[in-house]
């Protein structure tokens, strides 16, 4: 494939929002769950993690009926060999799930299979030693040369994004996340993901930002057999992060 398949270099999930799990969820949400989820959700041994669990699943529920138009409790779910769910009769819709404690992330699109990964930021006390096992030799030198007051931030930054694309390709840890780059930083950029003798090329851009947290969302776009993703891809993303901030400043406050 040539390099007009990267023309487009941001994340197609034009909903892309945080959710508050914290909230009584109420026996509304319940209803909205199936069988099986009211069965995953009966295993959690802690209360607010129930609580948490149907709160997110009701909040997916309600964004994929407001994209498809169906009922909230009317959509099924099926599940790939790695676990990744699809909505069943919409194979164009795309989303990805993620929560951390009681913050949610929710990133729905029509393109490629969607990533999306949130850390409530907190304390890494072994950050090093744990990106030694997980990163990329550049990323764990990179983490290693920071300021210390700034590597939990850097290194919960790495780990959303790498889980992101993992959870884009939906093959899970299978993939070893060391052997493919993400960066320390919140940058918008294509990534090679190498996987049985392939080349998977995603795009990969921060969540939102929050003062609390860190998240990132992945797309896969192509599957190729040479790892040469064109150069101009992530510097177009860049270009339009940049015009993005720029128009942001100003919208009147």
């Amino acid at each position: 494939m040539g390099s007009a398949a990267f023309s487009l270099t941001s994340v197609d999930a034009p909903v892309c929002r945080y959710l508050e799990l914290d909230g009584e969820p109420g026996p509304e949400a319940e209803r909205l769950l199936s069988d099986e989820e009211l069965e995953r959700a009966a295993q959690f041994r802690f209360a607010a993690d129930r609580q948490r669990f149907v709160a997110a699943h009701a909040a997916l529920r309600c964004a994929l009926a407001a994209q498809t138009g169906e009922r909230p409790e009317a959509l099924r779910f099926t599940r790939s060999a790695f676990g990744k769910p699809s909505l069943s009769g919409w194979p164009r819709v795309r989303f990805s799930l993620s929560h951390s404690l009681g913050l949610g992330l929710l990133a729905i699109g029509e393109r490629g299979p969607l990533g999306a990964d949130v850390e409530l930021l907190r304390p890494i006390p072994d950050a090093l030693a744990l990106a030694a096992q997980h990163f990329t030799d550049s990323e764990s030198e990179a983490l290693l040369a920071l300021p210390a007051a700034e590597r939990e931030h850097a290194f919960l930054t790495c780990w959303t994004r790498k889980e992101a694309c993992l959870k884009a390709i939906g093959l899970g840890l299978i993939v070893p996340t060391e052997r493919f780059e993400v960066g320390l930083e919140p940058d918008c950029r294509s990534v090679e993901v190498p996987v049985a003798g392939r080349i998977l090329w995603l795009v990969l851009q921060p969540a939102p930002p929050r003062v609390d947290s860190v998240g990132a969302i992945a797309e896969w776009r192509q599957t190729h057999v040479r790892a040469s993703v064109p150069s101009f891809a992530a510097q177009t993303c860049t270009r339009s992060r940049a015009a993005e901030r720029r128009a942001a400043q100003r919208v009147p406050q």
